[in-house]
């Protein structure tokens, strides 16, 4: 890693251990215009910021994504987005043959500007998720009721979540219960709603590691870094496995100028990820 005029970088093989990739690689991809860098073709100064878009960049790529189509979405980025807000806070996929980005409940083709149905939210594929008040009998089994709500989430979100809070209406401990609620609102950008029920799960279950994780991501997407920052540690005491913890982590530390902490949690993702 080098430091140039004051700004923290990552040299061509910092972007190549840290993404999981060869040195060719990165060079094909910043070749094919993928992503504007500094510097001579053997010594390039990668940013974080850098890193996150190149994330993105070969994620398409490995996607099939013409080259030609992710460059003008990362290119057309930036002047989409609201004065200071970074295009490495955007999350580029596909579903099907269009480029979409989601940044928090927005949803757009980079490409066009043009708004789309974000198939990737819960709101935007069945509406608002709400409990529904259905007369529950009064034999009901917790157990059952939770496999009919994950059975009929991929086709009624509303009804699942209906059935979900009669499991907890049942069984107000049932964490797997609160998790899969939480992450229903969460899909829908009710942040603190989601909050509300990982913490629920917590309690619930103490040790529950991807109720902890979604937790510190609930936080993370309310801009409360501080709390996000205890709360991806906790998650990785409970499961030392969750390497997007690693890649959160190193995100918020870069943001608060801690280098050493950033790249340390970079190398953990790269080990987890490969």
């Amino acid at each position: 890693m080098t430091d140039t005029s004051g700004d923290r970088t990552y040299t061509l093989s910092d972007a190549a251990a840290l993404l999981g990739v060869t040195e060719s690689r990165v060079r094909s991809l910043v070749a094919r215009g993928l992503l504007p860098v500094r510097g001579r073709p053997e010594g390039r100064a990668f940013t974080f910021r850098d890193l996150v878009l190149l994330r993105s960049a070969k994620g398409l790529a490995d996607r099939k994504v013409a080259p030609r189509r992710i460059r003008t979405a990362l290119k057309r980025l930036g002047s989409q987005l609201p004065r200071g807000r970074a295009a490495s806070s955007v999350v580029l996929d596909t579903q099907g043959r269009q480029l979409v980005a989601r940044d928090g409940s927005a949803a757009w083709e980079p490409e066009t500007g043009q708004g789309v149905l974000d198939l990737g939210s819960a709101s935007a594929r069945w509406g608002t998720v709400h409990p529904l008040h259905v007369a529950r009998p009064p034999d009901a089994d917790p157990g059952v009721l939770f496999q009919q709500a994950l059975a009929l989430e991929p086709v009624d979100v509303a009804g699942a979540a209906a059935l979900y809070h009669r499991v907890l209406e049942a069984c107000p401990t049932h964490a797997d219960a609160h998790v899969n609620l939480g992450r229903l609102h969460h899909g829908a950008g009710r942040f603190s709603a989601a909050e509300a029920h990982y913490r629920a799960a917590l309690a619930a279950q103490p040790s529950d590691g991807i109720a902890a994780f979604n937790l510190a991501v609930a936080l993370d997407d309310q801009g409360r870094a501080a709390d996000a920052l205890v709360a991806y540690h906790e998650a990785l005491a409970l499961d030392p496995g969750l390497a997007d913890a690693h890649f959160n982590l190193a995100r918020l530390h870069e943001r608060r100028g801690e280098r050493m902490l950033a790249l340390r949690h970079l190398k953990e993702y790269r080990s987890l990820a490969s």
